[in-house]
């Protein structure tokens, strides 16, 4: 079994990221952006593809990771290292779009964090978020079992609570994990809180994102038109979660 899933859970996995990263592209709706911010940007591969589509005039990026956030700066991203689940170093209304890619689910204090997009988002700006779904397809399978889900296995640089992860045997940089591990921010060597369809899209009404849409991408162990199709058709239980809100335009009276 394990064999098996070694080659089809990576297959998967990677194809539904890969539409999950497009799709996120394809939803930058703002026009003429001056600052863009990738909260949690890692080397700055994924900043520059959106990049590429938002065209900014200026690239700025959070990231706590030391070795990630020096890559992401060689690139051009001015980077700033900062926990994400405290206040973040800008001031109100600082950006036209805001992107947080698989870097909510990493976070302890999940309200702060879009509290803080939403505050250094200029009115009408965006904020898209690319996440994996806690609802997804083999998370409820995992549940079913009394298994931990997929998506919550990886827990402070362990993985355990699953008998079918499949890279559980891969090695570990056990170097990293010890050195962001005595930080005490334990979202740096797992996930904390991951989100399903509906705690996402209620948690950015709540926080008052306005034109708030919410999808999903990748349903495994499919991948390809097939998983295409099951996402058209059951919108809600995909691997990965793509949503946008807009920060409200307060008209003056």
């Amino acid at each position: 079994m394990k064999s098996l899933l070694k080659i089809i859970a990576p297959k998967s996995f990677n194809d539904g990221l890969a539409k999950c990263n497009n799709l996120g592209k394809k939803l930058i709706c703002k026009k003429n952006i001056e600052k863009f911010l990738d909260v949690g940007c890692g080397d700055g591969k994924l900043t520059m593809e959106f990049a590429e589509v938002a065209k900014p005039k200026e690239i700025y990026g959070i990231e706590f990771v030391d070795e990630v956030r020096w890559e992401a700066e060689k690139k051009g991203i001015k980077c700033v290292k900062s926990d994400l689940s405290s206040k973040w170093p800008f001031d109100d209304d600082s950006f036209d779009l805001i992107l947080s890619s698989q870097s909510i689910e990493h976070l302890h204090n999940t309200r702060l964090f879009l509290e803080e997009g939403y505050r250094c988002l200029r009115p009408g700006g965006q904020l898209i978020i690319l996440t994996e779904n806690l609802a997804s397809l083999i998370n409820i399978g995992a549940l079913l079992f009394g298994w931990q889900p997929f998506s919550t296995t990886n827990i402070n640089g362990w993985s355990l609570g699953n008998p079918l992860i499949w890279h559980a045997d891969e090695p570990k940089d056990k170097e990293f994990l010890e050195k962001y591990q005595d930080t005490g921010l334990s979202g740096t060597v797992g996930h904390v809180r991951v989100l399903a369809f509906k705690g996402l899209e209620d948690l950015l009404a709540k926080v008052g994102f306005s034109e708030i849409k919410v999808y999903t991408t990748g349903y495994c162990p499919f991948w390809g038109k097939i998983s295409e199709f099951l996402c058209y058709i059951d919108k809600r239980h995909g691997q990965f979660l793509i949503s946008t809100g807009i920060k409200k335009i307060v008209e003056m009276s």
